[in-house]
């Protein structure tokens, strides 16, 4: 992914509406791009910052870097999360697809 890309990505990123693949290919840019990272950091924090004052009453997290971190951590978790399911449910479809082939043949023979 080139920097441009990643660019493109942080309002998706911030929103949630990166495809898994698509944020995969983005945490992995920012974490080796320090330019990117920086431009991430600046838009999570004014977002952020945005929706706190929004909230009346709610908890201020003043520590916006270490919330970027923690929201980091929480989408590596999702991108695992979903590519275990993918595994288990591709795993179930070839167990059924072999027992349905396994019950044809005992029904044939």
């Amino acid at each position: 992914m080139n920097c441009s890309t990643a660019e493109s990505m942080v309002n998706r990123y911030i929103n949630r509406t990166l495809s898994v693949e698509e944020l995969e290919d983005f945490l992995e840019h920012i974490e080796e791009c320090s330019s990117c990272r920086d431009e991430l950091e600046t838009y999570f924090i004014v977002h952020e910052a945005m929706r706190q004052l929004k909230e009346e009453g709610s908890d201020s997290v003043l520590d916006f870097k270490e919330l970027l971190e923690l929201d980091i951590k929480k989408s590596r978790r999702y991108i695992r999360k979903r590519k275990a399911s993918r595994f288990f449910v591709g795993a179930f479809v070839c167990i059924l697809f072999a027992a349905v082939i396994m019950f044809w043949i005992l029904m044939v023979f």
